[in-house]
């Protein structure tokens, strides 16, 4: 062969060498990421939701082809239904980078907790984070409608009991929207707790490759912010 043919070769095997790995890369994206570095990704993202400089990664046509042949998340998110908290929005990540579970009051029943475990167990995910929000009408229902459910479908008074616990015992002198704001932090550590006694959960959280933790979004000032 001659040296220019040498050299052809050469370079059509870095390419081809290069595009795999960017493909392996993409697949394998969750693989490896501590829950620390998941959840500063995280907070990354939405610092630069609220700064109103968004990078919207990961939507390229290219990019998405390359998760045709499998995906790993590097973070989990159980998050509200509710239209105007869109996690990938809300944490600047795109295709890919997130496994987002939603249900109105980001409640846990078997369904979602399935749906977590199986991203922890068969993707490779370390990171759980269980976000609620400002002014959640699923909240704001169990709020005032628990005690007078009468009207409301079997299914929806079934969730807002879900809820009950969060928003029982709150101080009735506090404000309307006070008594909302502790209810949508009680309501998120209580799917927190539920989630941390999950058998299988709890074996890993014990070993310390998984973290589960809490946040609220802000609605306001579009600011993730983590409870304690």
């Amino acid at each position: 062969m001659s040296e220019r043919g040498m050299r052809a070769t050469v370079f059509v095997g870095a390419v081809v060498a290069v595009f795999s790995f960017g493909m392996a890369t993409a697949g394998e994206k969750g693989q490896g990421i501590s829950a620390e570095e998941a959840l500063k990704r995280l907070q990354e993202g939405n610092a630069r939701f609220v700064a109103g400089t968004p990078r919207h990664p990961h939507e390229a046509r290219q990019w998405r082809s390359r998760l045709e042949k499998g995906q790993h998340p590097f973070a989990v998110i159980l998050g509200c239904s509710d239209s105007r908290v869109p996690p990938e929005l809300v944490f600047d990540q795109g295709f890919g980078d997130l496994f987002v579970v939603r249900v109105a009051g980001n409640v846990v029943d078997t369904d979602v907790t399935a749906s977590i475990e199986y991203a922890v167990d068969h993707l490779g995910t370390r990171l759980i984070l269980v976000m609620g929000h400002s002014h959640c009408g699923a909240v704001t229902a169990a709020l005032d409608l628990l005690g007078h459910p009468d009207g409301e479908p079997a299914e929806i008074v079934s969730l807002l009991y879900r809820m009950e616990p969060a928003v029982m015992g709150l101080p009735k002198e506090l404000p309307r929207e006070q008594r909302i704001e502790r209810a949508v932090s009680r309501n998120v550590q209580r799917s927190v707790q539920r989630l941390s006694r999950v058998p299988d959960l709890r074996r890993k959280i014990k070993a310390n490759t998984i973290q589960i933790v809490g946040a609220v979004f802000d609605m306001h000032t579009g600011k993730v912010g983590l409870l304690k």
